[in-house]
């Protein structure tokens, strides 16, 4: 189940909200045989996450078990990094080094299953409470964020919080709501602080000086509701030496002679830019769209391997 982005609920009457958390969605498995980790497009990432596995393992003592939640990847000031999550994300097989070096905790949110029951038409409310009775924080590892009542505590209160530690914002979530797998529901909003999309990269225009052999920057676009790709801009900043080196190597790998787009970009856009097969996503933080739908100040965060290129619609 997925949340909708938006501003928070008005009346906050029935609305809860927890933290949003700067990682990678995963759904854990537990059972007398083992544990296992799934990303949100039902890809097996058990065996990057170890410690995690190790963590569950000890936790839940071979009970059954369905959870949603977040691997993050905490920084200096504990708050989830993305960029470090990124250097544990494509590794299948992370070595003792990595895992010290590259710290990832899971944060459980929902509980989607215990023993022979399935919650899923469970009310949030009774989901936390069940998640609650499950004591499986550790306080290390594998932690249960708090939730708190809207009528209660304000989500302005709440996003004065998350900008003090900063996260990147709440997400509400009524407290009626039944879990809709795959779904992405009204009944859970996303209220962010720093705007964040992903976007589909179509191609690249050429750099120069010191990135002459790699790229300026990377062509975005993203799918209209009739599911036509349209460009959205392009990025140019927040990429290391190294991104720029991968990234062009893997953009090699996909070359093409014509646009993939069905809808004309900008001139300037067209003019310069050399084109790929739209198969990679990227992570892009930037500041608002421009009247005619184009990315203002955007900057590269990274490239996610947990979602398609066809899930991707034009940011908002």
């Amino acid at each position: 189940m997925l949340a909708k982005p938006g501003r928070p609920p008005q009346p906050p009457g029935g609305w809860c909200a927890e933290m949003k958390w700067d990682g990678v969605r995963a759904i854990a498995h537990c059972a007398p045989a083992g544990i296992s980790l799934w990303s949100r497009n039902l890809r097996d990432i058990t065996g990057s996450y170890p410690e995690v596995v190790t963590a569950l393992t000890e936790i839940t003592d071979g009970r059954t078990l369905l959870l949603d939640g977040e691997l993050v990847a905490p920084d200096e000031r504990g708050a989830p990094s993305f960029s470090r999550l990124q250097q544990r994300m494509h590794v299948q097989r992370p070595t003792p080094a990595l895992i010290e070096q590259v710290r990832v905790d899971y944060l459980v949110f929902d509980v989607l299953g215990v023993d022979e029951d399935v919650l899923f038409e469970d009310s949030y409310r009774t989901r936390r409470a069940e998640l609650a009775d499950l004591t499986l924080d550790d306080g290390a590892r594998v932690r249960v964020p708090p939730m708190w009542s809207l009528t209660d505590t304000s989500a302005e209160e709440l996003l004065r919080v998350a900008t003090d530690s900063g996260l990147e914002g709440i997400v509400c979530k009524h407290g009626d709501s039944i879990y809709e797998p795959g779904r992405r529901s009204s009944a859970w909003t996303k209220v962010v602080l720093r705007l964040t999309t992903e976007a589909v990269i179509v191609g690249a225009v050429p750099g120069n000086g010191a990135n002459a052999a790699t790229f300026g920057g990377l062509v975005l676009a993203g799918h209209t509701p009739e599911g036509r790709l349209r460009c959205i801009g392009g990025v140019g900043t927040g990429f290391t030496a190294a991104s720029r080196r991968s990234i062009r190597a893997a953009l090699d790998q996909v070359r093409r002679d014509t646009t993939p787009l069905d809808d004309p970009p900008p001139a300037p856009v067209a003019r310069t830019a050399w084109w790929v097969e739209p198969v990679f996503v990227a992570d892009i933080e930037y500041r608002e769209i421009s009247g005619d739908g184009l990315l203002r100040h955007p900057s590269f965060r990274g490239i996610r391997t947990d979602k398609t290129p066809e899930e991707i619609g034009l940011p908002t």
